[in-house]
């Protein structure tokens, strides 16, 4: 695994986190609304939900990829599926978007530290987004030889990128609720990403193993 690579999958990774999803919605809500204290720790569930699709998904890979070059093709072919996909879609909702509203209901005022991280934990494990991304995008970056460690360092590097994301997210709560939920602005970074999941898909369509 080169540093490419790594960086190749920060950019995807810090595509999806960007566009506003269940993950980034419960970070945004929980600051505005119970604050920033128990939104670092819907955070750390999230990491920490990263880390175990990871290793869920390197268990079966390794029965599928190990020196198989027709699994290879096969999971490279849902990927590209799947960013032409993403990019699709995420054209069309720019064509058609309306302005999202964050409702921020003060109720539960006392959640604890425990719900706040398994509510971060369950809305990333949950998500079939995030599973269909592992299982269709994981393989074009990882080598059959070393399935699990190189997939946990991946699942460690996109913890830490949306981590660091939504940290952003919650210094600037406020400011990015108006920025993110604004239908010009959430338009063209439909645009914009969609034209580079697009390009990455015809990029990995290329690849060999």
């Amino acid at each position: 695994m080169t540093i490419d690579t790594l960086i190749a999958f920060a950019g995807i990774v810090f595509l999806l986190a960007v566009i506003p999803g269940p993950n980034a919605l419960l970070i945004l809500y929980t600051s505005l609304a119970q604050g920033r204290r128990l939104a670092f720790i819907n955070i750390l569930g999230v990491a920490v939900g990263f880390i175990i699709h990871a290793f869920v998904s390197a268990q079966g890979l390794s029965l599928l990829l190990a020196q198989s070059s027709l699994a290879f093709n096969i999971f490279k072919w849902f990927g590209v599926a799947y960013l032409l996909w993403l990019g699709l879609s995420n054209i069309r909702n720019g064509l058609r978007m309306s302005n999202l509203k964050l409702k921020t209901d003060p109720g539960n005022i006392n959640p604890s530290l425990a719900g706040s991280f398994y509510k971060g934990l369950l809305t990333n494990l949950l998500n079939p987004k995030i599973v269909l991304f592992y299982l269709s995008i994981f393989p074009q970056f990882i080598s059959p030889q070393h399935i699990l460690e190189q997939s946990l360092i991946l699942g460690l590097v996109q913890a830490l990128v949306v981590a660091g994301w939504f940290l952003v997210v919650i210094l600037f709560a406020t400011k990015l609720k108006t920025l993110l939920t604004t239908p010009k602005t959430s338009k063209w970074l439909n645009y914009i990403s969609g034209g580079l999941f697009i390009s990455f898909g015809t990029t990995l369509a290329a690849t060999r193993l």
